[in-house]
């Protein structure tokens, strides 16, 4: 009988351990996997977004916050993969709210990532603006994760408002499967 236990107390412990270096590695590779191009200089993408007439998305989040991780994992990282969107239908880049360097912004000067994300009521992770290149918000923000799996066709009916109030005749399909 004590041997039994002995090996079902193993046997749990060892699965226990497993499992626990498994849920540390996915965890790694997460924030290892950093697709999207974290923002470094709101001036330069400024002048890019201006030039073409497209949008910013600007994804604000926090290492801590499993969320963020899952929205860049699962729907901002694809849709970067995929190069159909970067300079063509939008700009992407991840606004880390832990980064407390600063960088240089719309007008040159610098500002700190998370004082920035605070000057645009950015208080929940994850985030997401429609920015243009002047800076003005032009699609309404999406906070949280309601649904995953239609998340990025939140995202193209927000390019969509977003092209309309920038004056771009330029449309995306609805379902990011549609997207040539």
């Amino acid at each position: 009988m004590r041997t039994l236990i002995f090996s079902f107390v193993f046997i749990l412990s060892a699965t226990y351990w497993l499992t626990g270096c498994a849920n540390e590695s996915a965890a790694s590779a997460s924030q290892k996997l950093k697709i999207i191009p974290e923002l470094q200089n709101l001036q330069t993408l400024g002048e890019q977004a201006r030039q073409k007439n497209l949008p910013i998305l600007l994804a604000f989040g926090a290492e801590w916050c499993a969320f963020c991780h899952q929205l860049r994992d699962e729907v901002l990282n694809p849709m970067m993969l995929s190069g159909r969107y970067e300079g063509k239908y939008m700009y992407m880049r991840y606004v880390s709210l832990d980064d407390r360097n600063p960088i240089p912004g719309f007008d040159g000067k610098p500002i700190r990532k998370d004082q920035w994300g605070e000057s645009y009521g950015v208080d929940l992770t994850p985030t997401v603006l429609f920015i243009d290149g002047n800076g003005n918000e032009v699609a309404p923000r999406l906070v949280g994760i309601a649904n995953i799996e239609l998340y990025a066709a939140m995202i193209h009916k927000a390019l969509n408002t977003a092209y309309s109030k920038m004056g771009n005749p330029l449309r995306i399909p609805a379902m990011p499967e549609d997207l040539n």
